[in-house]
């Protein structure tokens, strides 16, 4: 038993050399995020892709947050809508109605 023990400790010690010589020195945890919104969209002009694939949804304990998750469809919902009936006015092309 005092040989399994004493063999546990030099994995650890061995172990704890090679992180140490490996691992870059100083790296620290990296600061928790706040608990505001990561994302911005302009209300009052168009959504690009770029803006959208920009987006980085706040994660919480487990997974994201609804809240932000539905308040971002909702902008993007309501400028998809206004672009369609943008196009559908221009081609002419009156839109349903929703049902």
């Amino acid at each position: 038993m005092l040989k399994y023990g004493a063999i546990a400790v030099v994995v650890v010690v061995v172990l704890f050399l090679l992180a140490a010589k490996f691992l870059p020195a100083g790296e620290q945890i990296a600061p928790p995020l706040s608990d505001h919104p990561l994302w911005r969209l302009p209300a009052d002009e168009q959504i690009t892709a770029e803006q959208i694939q920009a987006v980085r949804l706040p994660v919480a304990l487990r997974g994201y947050r609804f809240a932000e998750v539905d308040q971002l469809l909702d902008v993007v919902s309501a400028q998809v809508r206004e672009r369609d009936e943008e196009i559908a006015r221009l081609k002419g092309v009156r839109a349903a109605p929703d049902a």
